[in-house]
């Protein structure tokens, strides 16, 4: 960068030289001596290299103030970078925390859930228990219960048909009994009055 600042400068003062030397070529000059011109080229070579190290000083000073503003840039590009990617760390967080609480509420209730379906089964469970067992019960209790009148309606019967005979070819006792008295009824007038009055001819019982 140096060297494009300093070939031009060169070749703008060789110009000036020259187009100074035809200039005051026409005037006669003065006769220059071989030191004078030494002095001259020095002095000039001087101002060169003066001139040559101001620049060199300035593009220096131009170069560390770009170097600096480099590094501000750099520096506000990562602490830019830093800030997006604290940003980005803190709402992964929050999304992963939010994930971890939605996913523990879900199961809570999937929990909830299952311990509700497992209690009602447990309850249906225990009212079918319950209404068959009621349903044994009765029907235990019911042939209990009728087994005793089955036994003594039936013995009652056998008594029944024991004392009354009702198996005999003449008939029962009652109808024999009614017959009898119907005979003498026959001979007592008081008695006749009695059996038709208590027993009228159409609900006498007949022979078995």
């Amino acid at each position: 960068m140096k060297n494009h600042f300093i070939y031009p400068l060169l070749m703008a003062l060789l110009l000036l030289s020259a187009y100074a030397g035809t200039t005051f070529a026409v005037e006669i000059a003065p006769r220059i001596s071989d030191r004078e011109i030494v002095e001259r080229l020095t002095r000039l070579e001087s101002g060169q290299q003066a001139i040559i190290q101001q620049m060199d000083v300035r593009f220096t000073a131009m170069e560390k103030r770009f170097t600096a503003m480099e590094k501000r840039f750099t520096a506000m590009e990562n602490h830019t970078n830093d800030r997006f990617s604290a940003m980005e760390r803190r709402m992964d967080e929050r999304f992963v925390a939010m994930e971890k609480r939605m996913d523990e509420r879900f199961v809570a209730m999937e929990k909830r859930m299952d311990e509700r379906l497992d209690a009602q089964w447990s309850l249906t469970l225990v009212l079918i228990v319950a209404i068959f067992g009621l349903i044994g019960f009765v029907v235990w209790d019911r042939k209990t219960a009728l087994s005793p009148l089955e036994r003594r309606f039936a013995r009652i019967a056998e008594e029944l048909e024991r004392d009354l005979e009702t198996d005999n070819p003449k008939g029962s006792k009652l109808a024999r009994l009614v017959e009898m008295l119907r005979e003498m009824a026959s001979k007592d007038p008081r008695l006749a009055d009695g059996f038709d009055h208590h027993f009228p001819p159409e609900g006498l019982p007949g022979k078995a």
